[in-house]
């Protein structure tokens, strides 16, 4: 998860990591419903009402361009939304797309949650074209191997 504004030499490394890795990477995006069953089965949580929450989560799904494309024709985002028990951590997955969402004040709770759900999701076809995405599914990827 990026967590800082990128710096040069953040994207030269990105770059060299997508060059490295993009041909040995196969299509493995989860769907929506398994990212929700995964999270779920994993962490503990409660169910989260919440209207602004489930807008917040809409509304990066519809004002990203990369995020909107995944929307097959014609549907809409069905998100669910979930409160971390250990934490103050909100969670929103959009069971059509996959694209998830999460915010909190604990930055690393976030980013914990945020790369085990990045890492599980995996990347499709158009995600394997975009040198950051790689880059940040390899890093994660590493740092759960190390």
């Amino acid at each position: 998860m990026l967590t800082t504004e990128p710096t040069i030499e953040m994207i030269q490394e990105w770059k060299c990591i997508y060059n490295e890795n993009r041909d040995k990477l196969k299509p493995n995006r989860k769907s929506g419903a398994e990212i929700n069953d995964y999270f779920c089965n994993k962490y503990r949580f409660e169910k989260l009402d919440s209207l602004s929450f489930h807008d917040v989560v809409e509304f990066n799904i519809m004002e990203n361009e990369s995020n909107r494309e995944k929307l097959p024709q014609g549907a809409v985002p069905q998100i669910v939304a979930y409160k971390a028990k250990d934490s103050s951590v909100l969670v929103g997955i959009d069971l059509v797309t996959g694209f998830f969402h999460i915010e909190g004040k604990d930055i690393n709770r976030v980013s914990e949650i945020y790369d085990d759900l990045f890492l599980f999701r995996g990347l499709d076809e158009i995600d394997i074209k975009n040198y950051f995405l790689v880059a940040q599914y390899i890093q994660c990827l590493n740092n759960k191997l190390s």
